[in-house]
C-alpha cells in the first residue's frame, strides 16, 4: 500500500484521469466514438478505474491476479504504475463488445461489470501499450 501512496497519490488522480482520458481517445478513437454516440461520459467509469484499481469492477480471481503484479514488482515501472496500461488493454480487449452494444446502459454495465479474462495476457498486452506510449512520445 505503501507503494500505491507514493507512486499514486489522491490529489494526483484528475492528472491520472486526463493522462488516461487522452491515451484513450489517442489510441482507441473507435471506442470513444461509440461511447460518445450513446452519451458515455469518460468519467462515468475510468475515475473509479483508476482510483480504486478496478476492484469494484473485476472478478475477485482476476483483481487479485493483477494486483499480485502490481505489488510484488520490484520496479513501480512494472507494478502500480502499469495500472493505466491495465485498463488500456481491458479496453483493447472489449472494443468489439463496446462498439457492438447500441445501449448508454448496456455500455455502463458492461464498464462497471468486467467479464472475466485472461489477466497474464492483459498484463502483457498493457506492458506493449506503455511501450509503444513510450516509443510514440504519448506521455
Amino acid at each position: 500500500m505503501v507503494r500505491m501512496l507514493l507512486h499514486m497519490p489522491e490529489d494526483k488522480l484528475n492528472l491520472r484521469v486526463a493522462q488516461f482520458v487522452m491515451l484513450f481517445k489517442t489510441i482507441y478513437p473507435e471506442i470513444n466514438v461509440a461511447l460518445e454516440e450513446e452519451e458515455v461520459e469518460v468519467n462515468e467509469w475510468a475515475v473509479s478505474w483508476l482510483r480504486y484499481l478496478l476492484c469494484r469492477e473485476l472478478a475477485p480471481d482476476c483483481l487479485l491476479r493483477l494486483w499480485d503484479t502490481y505489488f510484488a514488482a520490484e520496479s513501480p515501472d512494472d507494478g502500480i504504475l502499469l495500472h493505466t496500461y491495465i485498463c488500456l488493454a481491458i479496453l483493447d480487449n472489449l472494443q468489439g463488445t463496446i462498439i457492438e452494444l447500441s445501449e448508454r446502459s448496456e455500455m455502463l454495465s458492461l464498464l462497471h461489470h468486467l467479464p472475466v479474462m485472461d489477466m497474464d495476457q492483459i498484463i502483457t498486452q498493457a506492458q506493449s501499450i506503455r511501450d509503444e506510449v513510450y516509443a510514440r512520445n504519448l506521455l
